[in-house]
């Protein structure tokens, strides 16, 4: 694919997009805060995800498109990716959390084929460095993302609490696919909540947020995208890939603390 079949991303910054459609209800801040996540909400209609399907299946299950097949950071060097992510109807709703400045730092393809691991339960704040602690995550449905398929399971409240991380029994190396998982002692997991999600919906939670996804027992792949979007007043440290440049997404980079690079050319 050499042109992208969607209409270019509007520049994020501006005060007409304080009030975007897309922005969140007082009901909704309130449920994301107290709760640690949200949804489903529509990014995009089915029809507009299918082309950007068929589009990703090429850039990093075919490896085509530049090559290399990877899923990380495709924002920085793939136009649709970088459109997709900075979406206004993901954007928005962010805003809405952490206010006007925001900047993407991340995004990540999910590609649980049939047979996936388990992604066990863990809180994103484990891994990152980044100072202070303070995300924003969208999981984006690229394919519908159903119990059958292993939808993202959460856990309402737990971003209320630090969960300590322990390393993956060796028995259990061969069907988990994270080195680290939460130690569960005291958390009750039957408030636990299934996020399905129709392909063009996401959820939003936050870095202290409990999830987790089991194995891929059916028959049918579940691909999904994580962006991850900070306050610039979040230093990402040295420890992270020098090719973590972020992008301002709304508003302004008032801080200057990380690198920052321009979107890919269309």
């Amino acid at each position: 694919m050499t042109a992208s079949p969607l209409a270019t991303a509007p520049d994020p910054a501006g005060p007409a997009r304080r009030e975007h459609p897309s922005r969140l209800t007082a009901e909704q801040a309130r449920q994301f805060h107290e709760q640690g996540f949200l949804g489903p909400l529509t990014a995009c209609s089915a029809e507009e995800m299918a082309a950007y399907r068929s589009h990703i299946e090429e850039l990093i299950l075919e490896g085509g498109i530049g090559g290399g097949g990877s899923v990380h950071n495709r924002h920085l060097d793939d136009r649709l990716v970088y459109e997709l992510s900075t979406r206004p109807e993901i954007v928005q709703p962010m805003t809405s959390i952490l206010g006007d400045d925001l900047l993407l730092w991340r995004t990540n393809f999910f590609n649980k084929q049939p047979g996936g691991k388990e992604i066990p339960w863990h809180q994103d704040r484990n891994y990152w460095p980044i100072e202070p602690e303070v995300v924003i995550s969208a999981w984006l449905a690229i394919d519908p993302s159903t119990i059958e398929n292993s939808c993202v399971q959460v856990i309402p409240g737990t971003h209320r609490k630090l969960v300590p991380h322990a390393a993956i029994k060796a028995e259990e190396r061969a069907i988990k696919q994270f080195a680290e998982e939460a130690v569960l002692d005291g958390i009750d997991t039957s408030g636990m909540i299934n996020m399905e999600l129709e392909a063009g919906q996401f959820m939003l939670f936050n870095e202290r947020t409990l999830h987790h996804s089991e194995p891929n027992r059916s028959d049918k792949r579940r691909m999904g995208m994580a962006i991850r979007v900070i306050l610039p007043q979040v230093r990402v440290l040295s420890t992270d890939s020098p090719r973590h440049k972020m992008m301002v997404v709304a508003g302004q980079d008032r801080m200057g603390f990380n690198p920052r690079c321009d979107p890919p050319a269309g």
